[in-house]
């Protein structure tokens, strides 16, 4: 069964728990709630496994891009205007009109600018070690990252596009 959230459309309690647990994940100093600073956390970590410094162009870009999105989220769902995301916050703009929106502000950007990360060998595909660098920032199993990149690669020719990319991540979180 389904609940409403005020403005929202519905949500299973699978789909809220999906949600609380990425909220749970983003929440790196574990206060209940998320701030700018555990928001970028994830983005430092990716941009330092993959030894790209975050003063880098391509650094600059990503770190760039997450705080673009921060703000982005800021806007649709704080409520208390506080400045930081409750759950209740989170679990809420994640289900609204205004973050499904393709008119969303910047949307995208994060995805193109982890797509140039990964592409260590600038050849504007990724092979599939590329994307089991990706998937494990996802904490995707590396077989099932690769039986996935095998449904995403829609050509057939053993890499992902920015277009294919950017489909993997849509339907990881969902849609």
């Amino acid at each position: 069964m389904g609940m409403k959230l005020p403005g929202m459309t519905d949500i299973t309690s699978t789909g809220r728990l999906a949600l609380l647990q990425e909220f749970e994940r983003m929440d790196a100093d574990n206060d209940g709630s998320v701030d700018l600073a555990d928001f970028l956390r994830t983005p430092r970590l990716i941009l330092a496994d993959l030894g790209e410094p975050e003063g880098s162009e391509k650094g600059r870009a990503f770190v760039a891009a997450n705080e673009t999105q921060w703000n982005v989220l800021l806007a649709l769902g704080d409520a208390d205007a506080d400045g930081v995301l409750s759950a209740d916050e989170y679990v809420a703009l994640r289900t609204s009109a205004g973050f499904r929106s393709p008119d969303r502000p910047g949307k995208g950007e994060v995805c193109r600018t982890l797509f140039d990360l990964l592409d260590r060998d600038g050849d504007e595909t990724l092979d599939v070690d590329e994307f089991l660098r990706a998937a494990a920032f996802f904490c995707m199993p590396e077989a099932d990252a690769r039986s996935y990149f095998g449904r995403l690669d829609a050509d057939g020719d053993s890499t992902l596009d920015r277009t294919e990319f950017t489909s993997a991540v849509k339907l990881f979180y969902g849609g």
